[in-house]
């Protein structure tokens, strides 16, 4: 991200040095631009027609300017009066301006009247920027008598109309056919505007054509910034200009549209410029603000050329790094990828991919209409061509037979390919794995997948068993020899006459303890072995849970004292209620509590929490475990696992199977976590409903 600010940040400020030094180029141009014969403005012609026309009327008070045609209706003395009116206004307006303005000047010749205006004592008509000398014939023919600049058509057909739009405000009718101009007769006009020009603001300069100067100048301003943003761009990596704005909205453009964009952004931004330049350069910009009395109108005006000089440069460096980005990704895969004609040749294949790829287990009907409804489209289109579509049929045709040959390939390949997954299953491999897409075999394919897992699984499944039974039997074969063989040793101990009362007593003490821990592990697997059958009795109560555990606990509270294990039973303060047989919940608790005393740590707490969540009161227990916790937590609940694998614990390994069966059959869940040391079991009972 530093990068990118740091890219952004040094691109602006460049920009922005470049168009400042352009500016300040600006009043340099300015002095030094020539104007050339082409720069007269229309408005400077369009004030010389109605200066000849107001200097005419003048010098000869009989000479009427205007006719009005009354052939089409009257006209009123109140509308000719004010048509007269309007237009002399404007004339004597814009004979004002020409007479202000130094950089113009007139000699008129009339009969024996000789009227001039500031032309030089020697006149230099090689330092005119315009000259010409303009005579009316008793006729009222326009003639250039000495013209070796470019020729003005004065009073032409387009100063005329404009006039009659100006009195057709007036009359409000159809004045173009009701007011006609009298061109002077007999009277001959030389004007002259020098090269050298006045600095002002007045007609001339602000109705000037743009130099080639001024035009010239930003040109080579604008390639050499070019130039300079070029080798900007070519030097920051293409990954940081992507993603810093507002290159990064630019790159994601489609071709397409990015070169229309550009090309239409960057023509109207430079002949923009061009013509803003100018137009600032030569005082029009600025004369139009002053006009409207904008304040600060010179600041104005270079603020304008600032921002659109910045919007060019920025659109400049947007094209750099967009065609940067397309080559960085080569050109065929970003139009591929990045093109409207990119994703519509990538929807016609994939519209043809789809309409050829089916599944022989599902209808075909639509598909095959499909097929046929191209085909025949196409050939309606190739018979409108005439005898041209033989050749286009012919290339059709051609067309055709390498799709559906590339297609048959690949319905070959994809029957191999499920041909060589039946065949691997059939000698019993089931480790292979088909990742293809088998087309039209897809249901075949997905049917032989499903036969796979089916019957990996059944086979783990039947290891598993195997082994569960294999531990089983080992597990129920130790537990069963132990106390078996302590009664059946004790038994022969009782045997020797020699023994005194007390030994006696002893050995038929201890013999009573193997025969309880006897007929406590059969009557755990009596009752493990109905509740997973079934075949067990329940009578499910509503119970308040709190109340239920804290009996439980107290009860018990012997086994954990022997190690010095202080419980900790947190709940919520509301009493929870519940359904579960009191007895069978009793015995999972005693187990839970008989299981922590065995295998906690010693001084230290055990944690037992109780809380509601949804419809189950989950109950949790935790304690530190006193041994390495590295058996698996889902099979600790399995008859006859042990938490110590060595199996010297007193315990049948059926006290978490019993708990986790009793659980089940009373519509609950338990289950076994191993964080670390800490070992927690998770009893869910269903709430009262």
């Amino acid at each position: 991200m530093k990068h990118r600010y740091s890219f952004i940040t040094s691109f602006f400020i460049l920009i922005t040095v470049c168009t400042m030094v352009i500016l300040g180029l600006f009043k340099n141009v300015q002095e030094n631009a020539t104007y050339d014969e082409f720069a007269l403005g229309d408005q400077t012609v369009e004030a010389i027609s109605y200066l000849m026309l107001e200097k005419a009327a003048e010098l000869d008070p009989n000479y009427e300017m205007i006719q009005f045609d009354e052939s089409n209706g009257a006209i009123s003395d109140e509308q000719k009066a004010s048509v007269n009116s309007s237009l002399r206004s404007m004339f004597s307006q814009y004979t004002t301006l020409l007479d202000n303005d130094e950089n113009f000047g007139y000699e008129i010749h009339y009969n024996d009247q000789t009227i001039s205006h500031n032309m030089p004592e020697k006149l230099d008509k090689s330092q005119a920027l315009y000259y010409n000398e303009i005579y009316f014939d008793n006729e009222s023919v326009q003639a250039s008598q000495n013209s070796s600049y470019y020729y003005y058509d004065f009073l032409n057909e387009d100063d005329l109309y404009y006039v009659y739009e100006q009195a057709n405000v007036v009359l409000n009718g159809n004045a173009y056919n009701q007011v006609y101009i009298n061109l002077p007769k007999n009277i001959s006009f030389t004007f002259y505007i020098p090269k050298d020009l006045e600095s002002n603001q007045k007609i001339i300069v602000n109705s000037l054509n743009i130099p080639d100067a001024f035009a010239q100048f930003f040109i080579f301003a604008l390639i050499i910034v070019a130039l300079i943003i070029l080798v900007f761009v070519l030097i920051f990596p293409i990954e940081i200009e992507t993603k810093a704005q507002p290159f990064c909205s630019a790159v994601r453009m489609k071709l397409e549209i990015a070169v229309i964009f550009y090309t239409s952004a960057l023509t109207l931004l430079l002949a923009g410029s061009i013509y803003l330049s100018g137009k600032t350069m030569n005082g029009t910009i600025l004369r139009w603000l002053e006009q409207y009395k904008i304040f600060q109108p010179q600041l104005i005006c270079y603020l304008l050329n600032f921002i659109v000089y910045i919007i060019t440069f920025t659109t400049i460096a947007c094209a750099y790094v967009y065609i940067k980005n397309m080559i960085k990704k080569k050109p065929l895969y970003f139009l591929k990828t990045n093109s409207l004609t990119g994703m519509l040749i990538s929807y016609i294949k994939l519209f043809l991919d789809k309409t050829a790829s089916f599944d022989l287990a599902n209808d075909l009907n639509k598909k095959l209409l499909i097929f046929v409804g191209i085909n025949t489209l196409a050939c309606i289109i190739l018979c409108l061509f005439g005898p041209f579509g033989i050749l286009l049929a012919i290339g059709y045709g051609l067309l055709c037979f390498f799709y559906l040959k590339k297609q048959l390939n690949k319905v070959q390949e994809d029957y191999l390919s499920t041909l060589e997954h039946a065949m691997s299953l059939a000698k019993g491999d089931f480790e292979i794995t088909q990742n293809q897409d088998a087309g039209i075999f897809n249901s075949l394919e997905y049917e032989l997948s499903s036969i796979q897992v089916g019957f990996e699984t059944s086979l783990k499944e039947k290891i598993k068993s195997q082994n569960l039974k294999t531990e089983l039997i080992t597990n129920v074969s130790h537990d069963l020899k132990t106390p078996l063989t302590g009664i059946k040793n004790y038994l022969e101990l009782l045997n020797d006459p020699g023994l005194d009362s007390k030994t006696r007593n002893e050995y038929l003490t201890t013999l009573t303890n193997y025969t309880d821990r006897l007929n406590n592990l059969i009557q755990d697997l009596f009752e493990i072995s109905k509740a997973n059958s079934g075949n067990i009795d329940l009578e499910p109560q509503k119970i308040n849970l709190i109340e239920f555990m804290e009996q439980v606990h107290a009860e018990n509270m012997s086994l954990l004292e022997e190690k010095n294990l202080i419980l900790v039973f947190e709940h919520d303060d509301e009493d929870i209620y519940c359904t579960f047989d009191p007895d069978k919940t009793v015995r999972i608790f005693e187990n839970l509590i008989s299981n922590i005393s065995k295998y906690t740590l010693e001084n230290t707490r055990v944690f037992v929490t109780c809380k509601k969540e949804k419809n189950y009161a989950t109950i949790t227990y935790k304690n530190i475990s006193k041994t390495f916790l590295d058996f698996d937590p889902e099979q600790i609940t399995e008859r006859f696992v042990r938490g110590d694998a060595s199996r010297h614990e007193s315990g049948s390994g059926l006290g978490l199977a019993i708990i986790k069966s009793f659980a089940e059959i009373q519509n609950g869940q338990f289950k076994i976590e191993i964080d670390g040391d800490v070992f927690k079991a998770i009893l869910k009972l269903p709430l009262f409903k």
